[in-house]
């Protein structure tokens, strides 16, 4: 049996087709392997970071145990200032640098983490340290944006947002019992160390019941 030329024209294009598929197919597969390991390292970093964030505010912010910069700039600079009633949002300009961490303080707690970062993908063979270094800088963006926001409300779109309304009620708390709600954006470990505690207004002092008015006499009142 002798094929046309078309035939085989035809043929050789299947032909061609089907490398190209398998390789288009293989590409794809490889693409999604190098994907989901850096999509898994973001973001078990960044769930880590609530932990992070959790110890050195508990321990160091609002403990003088090992640095005494961390408790007397945040837990009696800030927290001095800063209280859960009216005093939580600020009432004066010159205060607003102890709203926000010293500029240095970021370099400082993502660089801490490059090494740990390098070993942990050395030990697991994922690629964890450009996704970590990235997931650091975001919760810690995500940190100092949030919580300016709560302290210097503007009206913005994000505090018209649920989710903010409810972090700034839950970081308000934390103003009122310093050992709870040390999360300020993700509180998973608030959650999970049970220092998660519900915003509650402090009570108006009771006004003191008015005196009755006296009674009218018919003096006062005049003739009718």
């Amino acid at each position: 049996m002798r094929l046309s030329p078309s035939g085989l024209g035809r043929r050789g294009r299947l032909q061609s087709r089907t490398p190209r598929a398998s390789r288009a197919k293989r590409s794809t597969l490889i693409s999604l392997e190098s994907i989901l390991p850096a999509l898994g390292a973001f973001g078990g970093t960044f769930v880590y970071a609530s932990f992070f964030e959790w110890t050195l505010h508990r321990f160091l912010m609002h403990r003088s145990y090992l640095l005494r910069y961390p408790f007397q700039t945040h837990a009696l600079t800030h927290h001095r200032l800063f209280r859960h009633d009216e005093s939580y949002h600020l009432a004066r300009p010159e205060d607003i640098p102890k709203v926000r961490f010293a500029v240095w303080n970021a370099p400082l707690l993502i660089g801490l983490h490059v090494p740990l970062l390098w070993l942990v993908g050395r030990w697991t063979g994922w690629p964890m340290l450009v996704p970590g270094v990235l997931a650091m800088t975001l919760y810690y963006t995500l940190y100092e944006t949030l919580h300016w926001c709560m302290h210097v409300p503007k009206d913005r779109w994000i505090e018209k947002t649920s989710a903010f309304r409810w972090l700034t009620a839950h970081h308000r708390a934390h103003h009122q019992l310093h050992d709870s709600n040390l999360n300020v954006v993700l509180p998973v470990a608030d959650f999970v160390f049970r220092t998660l505690r519900p915003w509650k207004p402090p009570a108006r002092p009771a006004t003191a019941p008015s005196a009755p008015a006296p009674p009218v006499s018919a003096v006062e009142v005049g003739p009718r």
